[in-house]
């Protein structure tokens, strides 16, 4: 997992490792049941603790929803044109929950995989707990935060498109947000960074079970990442908090796209506009 490009071939693995080919597949298979394994025994403690279910903080917090693209090494066999994406590469729809405070210990919450790389974020975001079951993931008047890419509606805060972008208090209000997304980014950095084959997934997509065991790869690198910062807390993720500037940003978000979906009606920016004048009146204090 934490090769990628030539150096992830299972010879080389083998060759290092001082076993048969056969035994470093094997081996990979029987690490990937133990872990996932542990999947559910650690999110269960993890939400016991801090979800608010027995007196955890994780209330005082904030919860923030974005997309990255897993990108495979080769173009898939099997359907390969709908892997094809906005980045002009063939990959996943991963779409990641990171929950913090002040500073973000990077944690994933909530995910969803399996979409292919040209499903647009917010087909992909219709997949997550938050979407799926808003009122046991959210309480009264709690959000998540999102990028232009998502629809508005009281659960899902995104910042706002142009022409609106342009009103003086939405771009106060979408500087505001930016900082958080920065920390967002600081996770899938983190992500990547600690498991380098997801900058290039060495999975050959044949079949529909390649497809499930590309999914599986992803899946065991997120119980991996919040089982790091488990056992590390701040100091593991204190390497990934490197500056991320203007461009960095551009090249994460792609080209501009409009939603796939909005809500009709005038409640569904309600919440939003209340954010907006809130958080001016907060600047216009300082």
């Amino acid at each position: 997992m934490g090769r990628y490009g030539n150096g992830a071939s299972v010879m080389d693995v083998a060759r290092d490792a001082g076993v048969s080919e056969g035994s470093v597949v094997n081996f990979t298979t029987r690490c990937f049941t133990a872990i996932e394994s542990m999947q559910t025994y650690l999110e269960k403690r993890w939400m016991d603790e801090h979800l608010g279910f027995t007196g955890g903080h994780w209330r005082d917090g904030w919860v923030m929803y974005d997309g990255t693209i897993i990108v495979l090494y080769a173009r898939p066999d099997l359907n390969g044109d709908v892997y094809y994406t906005r980045k002009a590469n063939y990959g996943f729809n991963l779409q990641m929950c990171q929950v913090g405070n002040v500073p973000s210990n990077l944690r994933i919450v909530d995910y969803t995989h399996g979409m292919t790389g040209s499903a647009h974020d917010s087909a992909a975001f219709a997949h997550t707990a938050a979407a799926k079951y808003p009122d046991w993931f959210f309480g009264d008047g709690e959000f998540a935060w999102a990028d232009s890419a998502y629809a508005v509606n009281s659960r899902t805060i995104p910042v706002h498109k142009e022409p609106a972008s342009f009103r003086r208090e939405n771009k106060i209000f979408d500087q505001v947000v930016s900082h958080i997304r920065v920390r967002s980014e600081h996770c899938m950095g983190a992500l990547k960074g600690r498991f380098q084959c997801l900058r290039g997934l060495r999975v050959r997509i044949r079949s529909a079970a390649d497809h499930t065991d590309a999914c599986r790869w992803i899946t065991v690198e997120i119980v991996l990442h919040n089982f790091i910062i488990d056992v590390e807390g701040l100091e593991g993720t204190s390497q990934w908090m490197t500056p991320h500037g203007r461009q960095e940003e551009f090249k994460d978000r792609g080209a501009r796209h409009p939603p796939l979906y909005y809500e009709v009606g005038d409640d569904a920016d309600a919440k939003r506009r209340q954010l907006v004048e809130e958080i001016v009146a907060i600047k216009s204090m300082e």
